[in-house]
């Protein structure tokens, strides 16, 4: 993968030795259809992306209709003579002086990841649907980061994840297709009509696992099999997996083995705020890993159990009356 911010890096360093006094720097990082440059100018450090359009056919009301926010620009040039390119149509995306950075930057790696790997895709759909996406990330009002028991839920899901990718090498990682926990289903892993949901457990006295509501470990026609995978895992300052670390070594994989999988899994994180920086300080380590088969006795409350009136009761469940449900962890790695 092309990485935009050490592309930057490297034309900033570039310009600053060179007796090339250019004030606009310019560079070429993709070879192949469609053409891909980079730009930036010295005087207020503007960056911009050049994407060749030469063979696409649009139309002034589609260059309008791209989606925008306040930090971009979108224009449309023709260049007679751009780098090494002769007679070149490009769609350009700049960046506004009083934008940041680090967002730019994320902004054109999301959009150069996709041109990379959604080749049978039209340009236009996927330049459209990119952006899209930003511009609904900006209309968001987000929090503050993690809780530590989010953060703890979230290291049990990317666990799962790096688990699966262990567990089946040779196998096309569907499982981040399948991952719906940032997606707020109820349900963190579903394929078909099967489900695996995630609990972490910290130390405590009792093991006891939160279920949020009396819908999460209901069996219905669209779920008719489930699974509670239970991780007992402890807060640390230097033994075990940080979320970065985490994300880091299933980026990896992913980027060998199916590199649209890879931008799909970086867009989840992005888009549900989650910045690597901010997450490397809590070591999480994992003492012991346990499966139950939710079926009929499981301990559990369902809707129908409820009065009437009654609804959104979030409760507890005492593993140590779950022992006859539990199943070795591989039999749930679907």
């Amino acid at each position: 993968m092309i990485n935009i911010s050490e592309r930057f890096s490297a034309l900033v360093k570039r310009a600053t030795i060179e007796e090339n006094k250019d004030i606009y720097q310019l560079e070429p990082i993709y070879f192949n259809s469609p053409y891909l440059l980079i730009g930036l100018d010295l005087i207020n450090f503007q960056k911009r992306i050049y994407i060749d359009i030469t063979s696409e056919n649009w139309d002034a009301d589609q260059l309008k209709a791209f989606p925008k926010w306040r930090g971009i620009r979108i224009d449309q040039e023709y260049f007679e003579n751009i780098g090494p390119l002769k007679e070149k149509n490009f769609l350009v995306i700049s960046q506004e002086v009083d934008e940041s950075d680090d967002i730019f930057e994320k902004v054109l790696q999301n959009i150069v990841d996709h041109i990379l790997v959604d080749e049978n895709i039209p340009l236009y759909t996927t330049l459209y649907e990119v952006l899209d996406r930003w511009h609904n990330f900006f209309k968001k009002k987000w929090g503050a980061k993690l809780t530590e028991e989010e953060e703890a839920g979230l290291f049990g899901e990317l666990y799962f994840i790096n688990k699966w990718l262990d567990h089946f090498p040779n196998d096309p990682p569907l499982i981040i297709n399948d991952w719906k926990g940032p997606l707020k289903f109820r349900i963190d892993f579903v394929r078909k009509k099967s489900g695996i949901e995630i609990k972490t457990i910290l130390p405590k006295l009792r093991d006891e696992v939160k279920i949020s509501s009396e819908k999460q470990l209901e069996l219905n026609p669209i779920i008719n099999e489930l699974h509670l995978y239970v991780l007992k895992i402890e807060r640390n300052d230097t033994t075990g997996s940080t979320l970065e670390i985490l994300i880091k070594e299933i980026e990896e994989k992913l980027s060998r083995r199916a590199p649209s999988l890879a931008v799909k899994f970086r867009e989840t994180l992005i888009f549900n705020n989650i910045e690597l920086g901010e997450y490397n300080n809590n070591y999480f380590f994992v003492h012991e890993e346990l499966a139950y088969n939710v079926i009929e006795g499981f301990p559990r409350l369902e809707s129908n159990q409820l009065p009437k009136g009654i609804n959104k009761i979030s409760y507890s469940i005492d593993l140590s009356h779950c022992e006859n449900f539990l199943v070795d962890v591989g039999d749930i790695l679907f």
